[in-house]
C-alpha cells in the first residue's frame, strides 16, 4: 500500500498573519491613548505626594524648632518640571503650610471635598440665621 503525502505545509498564509497584525494594530490604538493618560495621572499623583511631604517636613521642622524654614529639600522635585511655591507660609494660619505647583497647582480630591463641606457649613449657618431673625420679628 502506498501513503499518499499530503502538500499541507506547518506555516500560516498570508492572510492569517494580516489579520493578526490587524488585531494587534487595533488593540494597540486602544492601549496607547490610555497608557498616555495614565501615566500624566501617574506624574500628577507623584508631584501631589511630593507636595504633601514637603508639608509634613515643615510641620515636623516647625514643632521642633518653634519657627518656619521654609525650604524645600532638593530631593523633592515635580515630575513635570514645574517649580515648587509656598502658597500659605504664615505659621499662625490654620492652614499652615501649604505648597503648591506651577503645574499642578489644582487642590486635590480631598481639598475638594473640604472646601464643599465647608461650603455647605456656611449655607446652614446662614439659614440659621435668617429663620432666628424671622422668629425674633415675628415676636
Amino acid at each position: 500500500m502506498k501513503t499518499l503525502k499530503s502538500n499541507n505545509s506547518a506555516g500560516f498564509t498570508f492572510i492569517e498573519l494580516l489579520m493578526v497584525f490587524v488585531v494587534i494594530g487595533a488593540l494597540a490604538s486602544i492601549a496607547i491613548p490610555q497608557y498616555a493618560s495614565y501615566s500624566v495621572k501617574a506624574r500628577a499623583a507623584h508631584c501631589l505626594a511630593n507636595r504633601h511631604n514637603i508639608e509634613m517636613a515643615e510641620i515636623a521642622y516647625f514643632l521642633d524648632h518653634d519657627s518656619s524654614s521654609l525650604k524645600i529639600d532638593d530631593l523633592y522635585k515635580c515630575p513635570c518640571g514645574g517649580e515648587y511655591v509656598w502658597l500659605i507660609s504664615d505659621p499662625n494660619d490654620p492652614d499652615y503650610p501649604k505648597i503648591g505647583c506651577s503645574i499642578h497647582f489644582w487642590p486635590s480630591e480631598d481639598e475638594k471635598d473640604k472646601d464643599e463641606v465647608k461650603k455647605e457649613k456656611k449655607v446652614k449657618k446662614k439659614k440659621k440665621v435668617k429663620k432666628k431673625k424671622k422668629v425674633k420679628k415675628k415676636k
